[in-house]
């Protein structure tokens, strides 16, 4: 029988994929290939709301905006009745009905009779802002939330924005999300998202799902650009937060956004037109923000994803703190000195004296201090320049222009620090800066994951992050910033130590940034024995203060590869 199935129905074949579709319609196949995110997801699901106590009755009312196009009618419900059984109620849903098929056109008008609070927009099909524009334009509510028509919202979604409306003046609202399968029975790759990330959004719309404006807001700036159609929504905030609005993060998964074959949650290259949209809405918001020379580019094959050149300094003081090693000391600074593009750059070099490099170097003017313990503060107090850069441990850089990339981000008011991220022999990232676990701890970021585009829970590991501190093995700062916290604070331990305090304390509007787009690599030393250490630990796991997990992360891809592979195999119909 089963030779019989695989004859009628070979695998990748046209007939396979249209039985298998129909079977997902009809609710009769699921994914075979689950996620522990989904059991604790339906884990969670099965328990009654316990936080739901303080029922929200003057709260503003928020429009919820979505622009329909031919949806699939199950799809299409499944967003209805998740809007409708809201725990909070003051809403209204404005469908902007843009759809060519008159079978879909019917049920979608059928929507109606479902709540009074649902209102319906017939119009022309004319690309996804200009009928958005209609939404925004028709809405009564205060605040705007923007959903698509084939997601769902989780039942507290709008209760959430509203307690961080009332009890936070919160102007721009935004939540964590998840992906849910074709069938809806599978939630996968949750983004449990940062808080405010000002370097992080101008190089990826991570904020994305749930949104919702302040209506107000939106006036000011204008309605969705359909010149920017492909990244229309990130165009927007990024309007929306030139007007410096409250922020507001709800640490919670609110959305869930529907993986469906030419998604932009399953493929990014289904929109291509992404990518120049994105373009064009981050140079524009450098230009508004009166920062010149920013160049702006998609990364390659990373649809969605961006990578800034700001202008750099001409004139960098570059501070090595002193080594134990002399021999050492003068060999890593001809290294890096090797490794470092100084056409355009003239560079200010402060180092202990009795170890200058053995080779006069171009572009290089070189100071020498005695070694003290007070070394950091004397180098600073002899530097002649703005940007400073201190490093405080050995490592290399793995692209020669990477003073430019990296001096360039001073030029944003801002940022307090700056470092690389640092990669373990090229594989595994050693140091991506330190943030704040629940008991107040700093905690390395991504410690032991590998670097290159590694989607986590936490998001990729490869994006530019703002960091609650940095180790203090490099900063880049300004020399005034820097200078002026040593001498009031008096930070007490050796220089990494002292630089870490430095990024850990910058002030609430001043930002640490780990710049991704630049890597170093820590090329410790270290003494090997000839001989097998023999050690009761696992490599294929990965320790760390909240436990031990697998040396792998949890992606999208994850279960819709493997699922596809089965089918290709002939193991799954």
């Amino acid at each position: 029988m089963k030779k019989k199935l695989s004859f009628l129905f070979p695998a990748g074949g046209t007939r396979r994929k249209v039985i298998r579709k129909l079977l997902v319609v009809l609710h009769l196949r699921n994914y075979t290939n689950t996620t522990y995110y989904n059991t604790w997801f339906w884990q969670q699901h099965q328990q009654p709301e316990l936080q739901f106590n303080q029922p929200i009755t003057d709260g503003p009312q928020i429009s919820v905006i979505v622009p329909v196009y031919n949806t699939s009618k199950r799809y299409f419900f499944e967003m209805i009745y998740s809007i409708i059984s809201q725990a909070y109620q003051n809403w209204e849903l404005i469908l902007v009905n843009a759809s060519d098929d008159d079978q879909k056109t019917a049920y979608i008008a059928e929507s109606i009779d479902k709540d009074r609070r649902i209102r319906l927009i017939k119009t022309k099909n004319a690309g996804i802002s200009a009928n958005t524009n209609l939404g925004i334009a028709a809405a009564k509510g205060s605040f705007i939330a923007f959903v698509d028509h084939d997601d769902t919202l989780d039942p507290y979604a709008l209760y959430e924005v509203a307690k961080a409306i009332t009890g936070n003046d919160a102007e721009l609202i935004y939540s964590d999300e998840d992906k849910i399968s074709d069938d809806s029975q599978t939630y996968f790759d949750p983004h449990y998202k940062p808080d405010w990330s000002p370097d992080l959004f101008t190089h990826v719309n991570y904020i994305n799902h749930l949104t919702v404006v302040k209506l107000e807001l939106l006036n000011k700036v204008g309605a969705l650009d359909p010149s920017k159609d492909g990244a229309q929504d990130y165009d927007l905030l990024l309007r929306v937060i030139d007007q410096k609005p409250v922020i507001y993060h709800i640490p919670r998964v609110l959305y869930h956004w529907r993986s469906v074959l030419n998604s932009t949650a399953q493929n990014f290259e289904s929109k291509r037109d992404i990518t120049l949209a994105g373009v064009a809405a981050l140079s524009e918001h450098f230009a508004r923000r009166g920062i010149q020379g920013a160049k702006v580019t998609a990364k390659e094959n990373r649809p969605g994803f961006y990578e800034t050149q700001l202008q750099p300094y001409q004139n960098i003081t570059l501070i090595i703190m002193p080594f134990a090693s002399d021999a050492l000391f003068r060999l890593y600074t001809e290294l890096l000195l090797l490794k470092t593009n100084l056409k355009n750059i003239k560079l200010e070099l402060i180092i202990p004296e009795g170890v200058e490099p053995t080779k006069e170097i171009k572009n290089i003017r070189l100071k020498v201090l005695p070694t003290s313990h007070s070394f950091l503060e004397e180098a600073l107090s002899a530097a002649d320049n703005e940007a400073i850069i201190v490093i405080s441990q050995v490592m290399l850089p793995l692209q020669k222009k990477w003073l430019e990339k990296l001096s360039g981000l001073l030029r944003l008011n801002h940022v307090a620090a700056v470092a690389p991220l640092i990669v373990a022999h090229g594989s595994t990232i050693e140091d991506a800066g330190l943030v704040k676990v629940g008991n107040g701890n700093l905690e390395p970021l991504f410690y032991g994951a590998p670097f290159l585009n590694n989607q986590t829970f936490f998001g990729n590991t490869d994006w530019v992050r703002n960091v609650d501190s940095l180790s203090g093995g490099f900063i880049l700062s300004r020399k005034k910033d820097l200078a002026g916290y040593l001498h009031e604070t008096k930070p007490k331990g050796a220089f990494k130590q002292q630089l870490q305090s430095f990024s850990a304390n910058a002030p609430e509007d001043r930002f640490n940034v780990i710049y991704s787009d630049v890597l170093f690599d820590n090329y410790s030393i270290c003494l090997r024995s000839g001989r097998h250490q023999k050690s009761f630990y696992n490599p294929n796991l990965q320790g760390g203060a909240s436990g031990f997990g697998l040396y792998t992360s949890e992606a999208a891809a994850i279960s819709i590869l493997a699922l596809e592979k089965e089918v290709e195999e002939g193991k799954v119909l």
